[in-house]
């Protein structure tokens, strides 16, 4: 196994334990993210100060998609508590959008969907994120 797989939905080749972060909005409104591959040790090695870069800096309501994430480990999971109670300080929100299934059911068992809501369509998330998303 050669440790690269294809991201069908993307359509590009990524490493198996890396992280992307792909900008999809960021105005004066939102930010809105996708990340995809692993929330782990090897997938944040530098992409957790990115992260907080994108969002808790920017002090904007933000949405998380999550759909391409395959793992998430502890670490991952305070990346998105940090960002989350970083922005509510700033009056912000953070939605996290669409998790896999192995993703939710880890984010649920920690309960973390009771501090930082999850929604299942972008209508939803941005209705979430507030008026003015």
């Amino acid at each position: 196994m050669t440790g690269r797989r294809a991201c069908p939905s993307m359509g590009q080749t990524r490493r198996g334990d890396s992280l992307q972060i792909t900008q999809i909005r960021m105005d004066q409104e939102i930010t809105h993210l996708a990340l995809s591959g692993r929330l782990d040790a090897a997938g944040l090695q530098g992409n957790d100060i990115k992260f907080a870069g994108f969002t808790s800096a920017r002090r904007k309501p933000t949405l998380v998609d999550l759909s391409q994430v395959e793992f998430i480990a502890s670490l991952g999971v305070g990346m998105l508590i940090s960002a989350a109670t970083t922005l509510k300080r700033s009056g912000a929100r953070l939605v996290l959008l669409n998790p896999s299934e192995t993703v939710e059911r880890v984010l649920v068992t920690l309960g973390i969907d009771q501090v930082i809501p999850i929604a299942r369509s972008l209508e939803e998330g941005l209705r979430l994120l507030g008026p003015d998303a």
